[in-house]
């Protein structure tokens, strides 16, 4: 009768951790906050009177703050969600590195419009986007409206740490265990076990 009873309850746990495999894995770390971004403006080349042949050279703008994205990153799954309000302009994100492709203002880096590289959002972007972040130090890069004035907006920004696919594996395994021990029975699980112990030591 006992058996029995520690059968069904094998199967019962073994549908729970079937379950937990398949769902998305529980959040580790998540933070959030929100960051000033300034577009650059415009530099303007007046050319003859009258003919209106000024040249006007526009820029994007990156921001001087780097952002730290330790090793351990990798071994998560780091899901980085970047929004903004205002029309007419975008945000990217870009290794720290890109920076030396820029010139250094008053807090902020002026960078030739596509003269970096972004990993992530860019002109297609339309109010937010999602990156899945590798470790290294990135900075964040934002453009659009051409303005002879400097503009600045808010751009919000929140982080989810999760395990990675294969973190769950041990739901899966216990599953398979679980499974197991209420098909074939206690004994027999046991045998396995001690097998594969001395299989391994």
């Amino acid at each position: 009768m006992m058996a029995r009873i520690s059968r069904i309850i094998a199967a019962a746990i073994a549908l729970v951790m079937f379950a937990l495999f398949l769902i998305t894995p529980p959040s580790l770390i998540s933070d959030a906050g929100e960051e000033n971004a300034m577009l650059p403006p415009c530099d303007v080349d007046e050319g003859l009177p009258f003919i209106d042949d000024d040249e006007v050279t526009c820029y994007w703008g990156m921001s001087e703050e780097t952002v730290v994205l330790v090793k351990a990153v990798d071994s998560v799954d780091v899901t980085i969600d970047v929004s903004w309000e205002k029309d007419g302009v975008w945000v990217g994100v870009a290794r720290a590195s890109e920076a030396s492709k820029c010139t250094l203002r008053d807090g902020y880096y002026e960078c030739p419009q596509n003269g970096v590289d972004l990993l992530a959002g860019g002109p297609s972007a339309e109010g937010g986007f999602s990156w899945t972040a590798s470790s290294g130090d990135v900075r964040f890069v934002v453009g659009g409206e051409d303005s002879q004035q400097l503009q600045q907006f808010d751009v919000a920004w929140e982080y989810d740490a999760t395990l990675p696919g294969s973190g769950n594996i041990w739901f899966l395994a216990l599953g398979v265990v679980g499974l197991a021990y209420a098909v074939i029975g206690p004994r027999r699980v046991i045998d396995w076990v001690s097998d594969a112990v001395l299989t391994f030591t």
